[in-house]
């Protein structure tokens, strides 16, 4: 063994309440940034939601006041139905008009219609039979 003079060591046992203090204070800077992004994170969420909420009921008011405008209007066209009376009755089938009659020309039945008529047609000299 040492056979030597002098004073005895001490031993200086260190002071483990600074490295707790230094590391709870690590810890909750560490927490406070991770819980100031989760936060963050759930304002934005929040604020979304609110924003979607705000646009569901802008749709939902919208249709409501298309619905009212719709009654509004089917009322308005009752009042006026009413008012008018029924709508006249549609023409009832007709034979379709060939031949003369579709071009408009009256013309007569029988003998007379063979005969050529004596005064001329057209008004300019030269066109056509012209017998007088």
């Amino acid at each position: 063994m040492c056979g030597g003079g002098g004073s005895p060591g001490t031993i200086y046992k260190p002071d483990y309440n600074a490295y707790d203090k230094q590391f709870e204070l690590q810890r909750s800077a560490i927490e406070s940034q991770i819980n100031n992004g989760t936060t963050l994170m759930q304002q934005e969420l929040q604020g979304a939601l609110r924003a979607q909420s705000a646009v569901r009921s802008e749709i939902s008011e919208d249709k409501i006041a298309a619905a009212n405008d719709a009654s509004a209007l089917n009322e308005e066209a009752m009042r006026l139905s009413t008012l008018i009376g029924a709508p006249p009755p549609e023409k009832t089938a007709q034979a379709p008009k060939v031949g003369a009659r579709e071009r408009g020309l009256d013309s007569r039945k029988g003998r007379k219609t063979l005969r050529i008529g004596r005064t001329a047609t057209s008004s300019s000299q030269g066109t056509g039979l012209n017998i007088t």
